[in-house]
């Protein structure tokens, strides 16, 4: 099968690998599609992320197949159902000499039925990947690319409630990609107001304003953040949340805050200079990701038409493309992108 390899040197390319071949209770899946995640890929490819990585790995974790093949001991999944994160590779592991950054951007992958585990084994500690393996409905006009999109906006949405965003609350995300769309949106729909996106780009900002439903935008490269956030909050923001992973940036920006505000770092930081060595500790808040616990929250934004998945990537390529897929994302010509399996 094909699947994309980085050596942690800039590169990203399409290699022959084996077939993943299921366990006992593991499905095989025809892997439909995998959407860039633009930090964490990006982290992989530089070898940027906090923790020591080997290479070479077959990346991509925002993916989506058809259960095309049960285990004897599957109980709990069907062939034909769709379901987010197969891998042929689990965390942690290794498969054909190749270490896992997830595995997404493959042909074919597995999912692991750990319901069945523990219920046959209770002692057992399924890899803790198998808790994001889960299904999605079949929903008309949605494509499995589309479907991609609510890995990024579980995590999201599970983010900013953990960090307080709720009704009435005024926010500050510093940044504009594909990550503080995400929370911008999810925010407008708890409620919260303003909502301010800080970034670089007018077109990114345009964006956030205009299609997600940011209530104010500032461009930080020609205006004083701290004082035009103070302007429109009249005192300073509840809270402020950072995706762009500059903790020096972040740092700089909490004055925007009011005397009770907090601020939560989103974003992987550079190695051994984390969040917590730029902000006060009485200002700071973690936030929990919490993908798997809104999973049935993203189905009813979907299916209710709060969410339209369309707005939240940029482009559709397929895989053989990837390698030229990224150097878009690097140029800013793309914000986040589906690549779509040939198999």
């Amino acid at each position: 099968m094909k699947a994309a390899v980085t050596d942690g040197k800039g590169r990203v390319w399409i290699e022959d690998v084996p077939m993943p071949a299921p366990g006992d209770y593991q499905c095989l899946c025809q892997m439909l599609a995998c959407a860039t995640c633009t930090g964490t890929d990006f982290k992989h490819i530089h070898d940027k992320l906090p923790w020591e990585q080997k290479y070479p790995g077959l990346l991509g974790h925002e993916s989506i197949g058809r259960v095309i093949e049960l285990g004897p001991k599957v109980k709990n999944l069907h062939v034909g159902d769709l379901v987010l994160r197969p891998t042929p590779v689990y965390p942690g592991e290794t498969f054909a000499g190749y270490t896992s950054m997830w595995g997404g951007f493959s042909e074919y992958g597995l999912v692991t039925d750990s319901e069945a585990v523990k219920a046959d084994q209770p002692d057992a500690t399924p890899n803790n990947y198998t808790r994001f393996q889960l299904t999605v409905p079949e929903l008309p006009g949605i494509t499995p690319g589309d479907w991609t999109m609510i890995i990024t906006l579980k995590e999201t949405a599970g983010y900013i409630e953990s960090a307080g965003v709720r009704l009435y609350k005024s926010l500050v995300i510093l940044g504009a990609g594909a990550v503080g769309i995400s929370m911008c949106r999810h925010a407008k729909i708890f409620g919260a107001y303003p909502v301010i996106m800080v970034a670089r780009r007018d077109e990114q900002l345009a964006y956030a304003r205009d299609v997600i439903g940011a209530d104010f935008v500032v461009n930080s490269t020609c205006e004083n953040v701290v004082e035009r956030v103070r302007e429109i909050t009249e005192g300073g923001s509840d809270i402020l949340i950072d995706t762009t992973g500059n903790p020096e940036f972040m740092s700089a920006c909490i004055p925007a805050l009011n005397d009770e505000g907090r601020a939560a770092g989103y974003a992987t930081y550079p190695r051994g200079d984390g969040v917590a060595n730029h902000i006060p500790a009485d200002r700071l808040v973690t936030g929990r990701t919490g993908e798997d616990t809104t999973h049935q929250y993203l189905i009813d934004c979907v299916r209710l038409s709060l969410l339209d998945l369309k707005s939240f990537y940029s482009h559709v390529m397929p895989l053989s493309e990837i390698g030229h897929g990224f150097e878009m994302l690097e140029k800013k010509e793309a914000f986040k992108i589906v690549f779509e399996m040939e198999a």
